[in-house]
């Protein structure tokens, strides 16, 4: 009884394998990007890479401000806690090396939750850095990628950023 159960299913495990085995291209990679950028700033840069691309917004006005979106097919690298907080910050008008540990922050993007942090404090030719970890993130359709957002700015303008972000707008 259980060879004939094995002999009627074998067929068909055939025809599965061949199916998954002709369908070899990889799903597109949904595109993440900031119209409300596009608009204010212009065209983002694009380069294309061999898992996905890196688009890069930058304020023509302000080279203090910058939005930087990595989208991948692979996985990127995530951390359990955020790092602390190092650098030179200005306390009571002396320049001091700090070193804080920091809590996750959260924002939506397209509806689903990441986790960002303050990865720099700002300079005289940069504003302060955040960064979100290698987040997966899927489209209206389901189709999934990999992101990773860096922004060149303030708090609230990484908030602000983070929220305008959507797939095909």
């Amino acid at each position: 009884m259980n060879t004939r159960i094995a002999l009627f299913f074998l067929p068909l495990l055939g025809l599965l394998t061949q199916c998954s085995s002709t369908n070899s291209a990889p799903a597109p990679l949904p595109t993440l990007s900031s119209p409300s950028l596009e608009k204010a700033w212009g065209a983002p840069g694009i380069v294309q890479t061999a898992s996905g691309y890196t688009m890069t917004y930058a304020n023509p006005v302000n080279g203090k401000e910058k939005l930087t979106i990595t989208g991948s097919r692979e996985l990127m690298f995530f951390l359990y806690y955020p790092p602390n907080l190092k650098g030179t910050d200005i306390i009571n008008g002396v320049a001091t090396e700090v070193s804080e540990p920091q809590i996750w922050k959260k924002s939506l993007i397209a509806g689903q939750s990441v986790k960002w942090y303050r990865a720099s404090l700002p300079t005289a030719d940069r504003g302060g850095v955040f960064k979100t970890l290698g987040t997966g993130l899927k489209d209206n359709s389901g189709s999934s990628g990999s992101y990773r957002i860096v922004a060149e700015g303030t708090k609230k303008q990484m908030q602000i950023w983070l929220s305008e972000l959507g797939f095909g707008l």
